[in-house]
């Protein structure tokens, strides 16, 4: 008998590293599979056990289908589980993490909402597309929540997954505790002002796994010294500009708004009351 399958479908800026980390390994009841073994989950899912499984994975917008496709080969029958941001929170996340990883450009060329020039597509951030990519590739819906609920109630929504995939855990084994670090605005200024001085064209994925582990190594050096140096940058090397308008949020909210409302509509039809029920 195949197990009953779930597949946590995150996306970046979306507590997905938290869940994988943090909360996930502490499920009883279930087999967890971790997003380091996810080329390897249809394997594992068939080695043993009748537990339910829990397969989780983060996938940017550039490999979310190809992944979804690759992964519903061999479990039709998962029940997906796709946590969103709210556009411009999520953007605005995923644009500061661009200045950290010192890939600085104007908020404007990282997304264009006119001519869609940006270095980000605005089909990036289309989240009902996704749920969309899931419904055609798995036999049952996914189950879509948000992560305002992790902010308002970060145990509730632990509760909800765990109910949801039919699994107990120790509350206390948990850390609530954010797991990306916030980085001080004076850091942030710091990181864009070395940006500014990098050559904007980004290296193309190596598919030699030494080569990608030289470059993540590399970069994450990079993140470390920035951050060190940003503490004592003298505030006259800083540009007084803001990381980010109030008036570009409201832009990106706004464009994004019907989207959004499909996301939560989709949401309050199809999730379950209690349970893994279509």
């Amino acid at each position: 008998m195949t197990p009953e399958i779930f597949f946590h479908v995150g996306a970046g800026r979306a507590a997905s590293r938290w869940l994988q980390e943090r909360v996930f390994p502490h499920f009883r009841g279930v087999r967890y599979v971790p997003r380091k073994q996810f080329r390897r989950s249809a394997k594992l899912i068939a080695e043993r056990g009748d537990l339910p499984v829990l397969v989780s994975r983060q996938l940017g917008y550039r490999e979310f289908t190809p992944s979804v496709q690759w992964f519903a080969r061999s479990a039709p029958e998962a029940r997906p589980i796709l946590v969103l941001r709210r556009h411009d929170e999520w953007l605005r996340s995923v644009y500061l993490r661009e200045i950290k990883e010192l890939r600085y450009v104007p908020f404007e060329t990282f997304i264009d909402f006119e001519r869609d020039v940006g270095v980000r597509p605005q089909s990036s951030a289309l989240f009902r597309d996704r749920i969309q990519v899931l419904e055609h590739h798995f036999t049952h819906r996914p189950l879509v929540l948000f992560f305002d609920q992790l902010v308002a109630d970060a145990r509730g929504f632990v509760r909800t997954i765990a109910d949801y995939v039919g699994a107990t855990y120790d509350e206390g084994a948990i850390s609530f505790r954010p797991a990306n670090r916030s980085y001080r605005d004076r850091q942030y200024r710091f990181l864009r002002e070395v940006g500014r001085l990098r050559p904007q064209q980004r290296p193309e994925r190596s598919a030699n796994p030494a080569l990608r582990w030289v470059r993540v190594r590399r970069q994450r050096l990079a993140w470390h010294v920035g951050v060190a140096l940003g503490r004592v940058a003298p505030e006259r090397i800083l540009s007084p500009e803001p990381l980010l308008h109030d008036e570009q949020l409201e832009r990106a909210r706004a464009f994004y708004e019907a989207d959004w409302q499909a996301c939560v509509e989709y949401a309050e039809a199809h999730n379950p009351s209690s349970g893994p029920a279509d």
